[in-house]
């Protein structure tokens, strides 16, 4: 689609709450700190994200950032919940966004949760979302070389490689680790639905 100031999407004046046939992504709040630092404080989730959280009032810290981008139309961070429980076991989101051009996709989702396609279900409906609702052009991905779960998703659900930044950063582990860089194109997604 070619870019017009009238296909500009307009600013959030809810935060948007979506569905899938499995899953609610909606806003994280306070009330889902506990829940939010089950999977930012697992060490073993965390091994390719930031260093993992230990306490609740980093959670609650990390959710109040999450508001303030979304008040400031910077981000967008949805907590994943299953279809009849208000636990967040996840959350997918974009930052980095510029209205009607890109975003950078980041998501999470506590260990339990791996294997079932919970991560490519949510997921699939931000992309959507991005596409449809916010009329993205591009979505970005950014993941450790290594992290080979999160690489097989993105390509699974269409994302493409464009390379690998090498030893671009310094882990927890104390080695320089690639990071992979992937994108999907508007017109990419448009031939998958």
């Amino acid at each position: 689609m070619k870019y017009t100031p009238e296909n500009q999407i307009e600013q959030f004046a809810e935060f948007p709450v979506l569905e899938t046939e499995r899953l609610v992504l909606r806003e994280i709040v306070p009330a889902d700190a506990q829940d939010l630092l089950v999977f930012t404080g697992d060490p073993y989730v965390q091994r390719y994200n930031a260093r993992p959280m230990t306490n609740v009032s980093q959670a609650l810290a990390e959710i109040e950032e999450h508001q303030t981008l979304f008040l400031r139309q910077d981000g967008v961070a949805w907590g994943i919940t299953l279809k009849g429980s208000h636990r967040v076991v996840g959350r997918a989101g974009f930052h980095a966004w510029s209205l009607s051009n890109r975003a950078m996709l980041g998501y999470d989702l506590a260990r339990e949760y791996w294997g079932l396609g919970i991560a490519s279900e949510a997921v699939s409906e931000v992309i959507r979302f991005g596409y449809e609702e916010m009329r993205l052009n591009r979505i970005e991905a950014e993941t450790i070389e290594d992290n080979h779960e999160s690489r097989r998703m993105l390509e699974r659900i269409g994302f493409k490689l464009e390379g690998v930044r090498r030893e671009y950063s310094l882990e927890d582990d104390g080695e320089y680790h690639g990071s992979a860089i992937y994108s999907l194109l508007r017109g990419e997604y448009n031939l998958m639905i």
